[in-house]
């Protein structure tokens, strides 16, 4: 759940200013508004106002599943495109400085996994692959290699703003390009 961190400048103020502290949002949801409400504040304030009434009105919890629902019509205006698992790499690759080869290899150098582990996360956030699925993707390793990545950086995200500023601009990068 979101708790005021510094690790994601803005959205305490809005929290505060919407009055939205009494009502939980998950990270992922604060993630999926901004990564896919990126034309002015006005439109991010007015997408978590829309998720937040939802919810609310509903008595329903705020998750990733219901601000996809209710924001459907923005996010498939901007979003007409398809994802691939090839699209996913070439961007890592570019954006790390690696190649698809190298990223799919055995290397163990401490920056090569930490854009691998960035990779199998936005994976998995991009894709409905499975964890299975994914795992082939990185040159056939085991889906706990996937699920390991997966919630590390998952956790680092709240901990670390360099990797939430890498993960962010991955996304961006990949939606971008698609």
């Amino acid at each position: 759940m979101y708790t005021r961190r510094s690790s994601k400048p803005g959205w305490p103020y809005y929290t505060e200013k919407l009055n939205l502290e009494k009502i939980p949002i998950p990270d992922d949801v604060y993630e999926f508004i901004a990564t896919n409400v990126t034309d002015n504040i006005r439109e991010l304030e007015g997408a978590l106002i829309r998720v937040t009434a939802y919810a609310s009105l509903n008595s329903q919890p705020v998750d990733h599943e219901l601000a996809e629902h209710i924001l459907s019509d923005l996010v498939s205006n901007s979003q007409p495109r398809r994802i691939t698992p090839q699209l996913i790499l070439e961007q890592t690759a570019l954006a790390f400085g690696f190649t698809i080869p190298e990223l799919c290899g055995p290397s163990r150098r401490r920056p090569l996994v930490t854009a691998r582990q960035i990779s199998m996360y936005v994976f998995r956030e991009l894709t409905d692959y499975s964890y299975p699925a994914i795992a082939r993707e990185f040159g056939d390793r085991d889906h706990t290699t996937i699920i390991h990545a997966v919630e590390k950086i998952s956790k680092l995200l709240g901990e670390r703003r360099d990797i939430y500023d890498q993960v962010t601009d991955l996304i961006v990068r990949i939606k971008a390009s698609a």
